[in-house]
């Protein structure tokens, strides 16, 4: 078994890559990415290290590291996600075929293929994945749409769209004459997504030195000095994008946050699972209540659920209504759906937004169906809904809040949970109101 002391014996280098971890009988057991190689495997085994069960039975498995350096963060991102699609190690099984992890799609199977983000995988098209974090999904595509325009369209429309005029896209649906140039373009983003980056430059930089040389001759077209120019941009581009896509950065803050949440709260272990809930109504119309659901710090909107209120006289108290919903969600997690799925999932840790009283129908709710499951309640001080107001943090049996500063990670990510879950109640009790105006 490593220890600390022996892997900085290892020389790993201060640079962005995938690291392999593999055991005695050389068999490998997980593949992981990182900004900076070194200190990301270093923290695996740091005596402060917060590990899950999992992690740390890996752990004490690891006798040998191996690691590939890349130049950039987006294609150690990249890198470990065709690594662990070719080697499927045990400790990223978990990964294979699960609706919870998002691929990128390249429809090969259409004239003009799209690029996107899923999390299903079917049998025509073309699948890079699987990545743990949908917002590297999505950052990653928005820093390949300044390399390459691309099309993301469902549906070609008749007329070309804002992404045309911006660059973004080719206009496919105007100006069909484009397929075989654009059949490179998705050429280079395969390439791209299989971690091939420099077979893509490297074909650039040879067309380059050709045209260069032909240029000294004095024997270049109008065309030609164009190509080139174009050529040029295009690596400088390409290396500049990539230089500056922070994504594993980005990746790594939201997971910092959510250990700093569980040192702030004190809850018993990092909280994987964090589910949010809000209420939305109007004097007891369409009032509906919202769950959404963040996943390492990450939001997963495939697991958010939105909840439709049915009030009798006297019922429209926003803690009878958050009682409703908190009863109609724990129940799903006992029985099976009437679809037949799978019961959910029970959180780490519950977000209100509110105060004592939502905190106390919670609390109460919990303890009648025998669950153990840390709860909090987050609100503005009285009168207060800007963006430097203070949150106030209550929490079961304190009579005083806690209030972080607002620089605070733990603040940022109950900021992030109660916040999104305030958004998407808005979003359904709005969409409710509308279809009842438009029945009048």
């Amino acid at each position: 078994m490593l220890n600390l002391e022996k892997v900085k014996q290892l020389n790993i280098p201060k640079t962005s890559g995938s690291y392999q971890f593999y055991n005695k009988k050389e068999e490998l057991l997980y593949i992981g990415k990182a900004i900076d190689l070194q200190a990301r495997v270093k923290s695996y085994f740091s005596k402060s290290a917060v590990h899950t069960p999992a992690k740390r039975a890996m752990v004490k498995e690891i006798i040998d590291i191996k690691w590939i350096e890349t130049d950039t963060e987006i294609e150690a991102l990249l890198l470990e996600a065709n690594l662990i699609k070719k080697y499927q190690p045990p400790f990223n099984i978990d990964l294979r075929d699960d609706k919870r992890y998002s691929y990128i799609k390249v429809s090969t199977e259409e004239e003009f293929p799209r690029i996107f983000l899923t999390r299903q995988i079917t049998q025509s098209g073309t699948f890079f994945g699987p990545f743990v974090s949908a917002i590297a999904v999505r950052e990653t595509l928005k820093a390949m749409r300044k390399i390459w325009s691309f099309r993301t369209c469902a549906h070609l429309p008749k007329k070309t769209c804002l992404y045309y005029r911006i660059n973004k896209c080719p206009g496919m649906c105007e100006y069909p004459e484009i397929n075989e140039e654009y059949k490179k373009i998705i050429k280079q983003i395969v390439l791209f997504l299989q971690g091939k980056k420099k077979k893509i430059i490297n074909e650039k930089v040879k067309a380059i030195k050709a045209l260069e040389k032909k240029l000294k001759k004095n024997n270049l077209s109008e065309a030609e000095v164009d190509k080139l120019a174009t050529l040029k941009f295009e690596v400088r581009n390409i290396n500049y994008v990539l230089e500056h896509c922070n994504i594993l950065g980005l990746i790594d803050k939201y997971a910092a946050d959510v250990v700093e949440l569980a040192k702030v709260l004190s809850l018993p272990k990092v909280p994987e699972r964090i589910e949010g809930y809000d209420i939305s109504n109007i004097f007891g119309k369409d009032a509906v209540g919202s769950m959404v659901v963040f996943k390492g710090g990450e939001p997963d909107k495939n697991e958010y659920r939105k909840f439709k209120i049915k009030l009798s006289e006297g019922q429209a108290s926003d803690t009878f209504m958050l009682k409703e919903v908190l009863d109609r969600r724990l129940k799903r997690s006992t029985e099976k759906s009437k679809d037949g799925k799978d019961a959910w999932l029970l959180p780490d840790l519950i977000i209100i937004d509110g105060g004592k009283g939502q905190l106390n129908v919670v609390v109460k709710i919990l303890k009648k169906s025998k669950l153990d499951i840390p709860v909090i309640a987050v609100s503005k001080g009285q009168g207060l809904r800007g963006a430097n107001a203070p949150d106030k943090i209550f929490f079961p049996g304190e009579k005083e809040a806690l209030k972080l500063p607002l620089a605070s990670p733990a603040l940022h990510i109950v900021k992030r949970v109660r916040d999104e879950a305030h958004r998407f109640a808005i979003k359904y009790h709005r969409e409710l109101r509308a279809r009842r105006w438009k029945k009048k």
